[in-house]
């Protein structure tokens, strides 16, 4: 990808990328048909900005965690919307298609509830669209008991938000990554875009380097081109725990296939 791209049309792409838009007021019906037909349920949790849940937990297996993108966080190139609730929820796609016997989905604080008196201001899913990494945590130990274990798998933004857990959350045992926004000073620096506030991993990452990570890229993704993906896990030290999955053809909306069966060897390869 040329670096030297016209920032403008990055941004619009960043809005759009993905998107076949519903009209506004049908995107939680649709997230919620998306998830019945994955037999997920809606599991609600207290939390100070509103998240969304769908999930089950019907086993002892570890939980897979799965966590939306940005969403709809911009109207266009320069103005904020009113209400970020995804009209591609990529992520709730892939926890639907998840046979696993224990799978939760969690939307981003405001998604498909952008409620003003919870606190839902635009700023939330813009310039602090990093910054509720407690927000998640309080939803997951709601439900989850801190002896089960558990794998996270972020899509975009939500790679950073699965990123930041993974270093609190002492019972992960994997990390998997789907056009993933790790890292705001790789991606903003690679797209020659202003500082972020929040979302600053590359340490986090290097503290990672012993954590099984599948992490996906696609060659027609420019928004998290193969380069940064590279980029971005360049500090993670340990290559044994670490595998990339470069797919020909994917653009940022996907679609996207994760293969379980390669993580599962990816963890036996990662074993001390």
């Amino acid at each position: 990808m040329n670096k030297k791209k016209n920032l403008h049309g990055l941004a619009l792409a960043l809005a759009l990328a993905g998107c076949t838009a519903p009209a506004d007021d049908q995107r939680s019906e649709n997230a919620g048909r998306i998830a019945g037909q994955g037999s997920l349920v809606s599991m609600p949790v207290s939390t100070t900005l509103p998240v969304r849940v769908w999930g089950r937990l019907a086993t002892e297996e570890p939980v897979r965690i799965y966590i939306e993108g940005d969403g709809a966080a911009w109207r266009n190139s320069r103005q904020p919307s009113i209400d970020p609730t995804p009209h591609n929820p990529v992520a709730l796609k892939l926890a639907a298609a998840d046979s696993h016997g224990s799978v939760l989905y969690l939307g981003r604080p405001c998604q498909y509830d952008a409620n003003p008196a919870r606190g839902c201001h635009f700023s939330e899913w813009t310039e602090r669209r990093f910054a509720h990494v407690a927000e998640l945590e309080q939803a997951i130990q709601q439900l989850v008991s801190a002896e089960r274990k558990l794998i996270l798998v972020g899509f975009s933004g939500g790679a950073n938000m699965a990123v930041q857990l993974a270093a609190r959350l002492p019972n992960v045992i994997g990390l998997v990554t789907v056009a993933g926004n790790l890292d705001t000073a790789a991606f903003t620096g690679y797209h020659r875009l202003r500082d972020e506030a929040f979302g600053h991993n590359a340490a986090l990452l290097k503290g990672l380097s012993t954590l099984p990570q599948l992490h996906y890229t696609g060659t027609d993704d420019v928004e998290i081109p193969p380069e940064l993906t590279y980029l971005q896990l360049a500090l993670v030290t340990n290559k044994r725990c670490l595998r990339v999955r470069e797919l020909p053809g994917v653009g940022h909306g996907g679609p996207w296939h994760i293969d379980w069966p390669a993580f599962a060897a990816l963890q036996q390869r990662c074993r001390p």
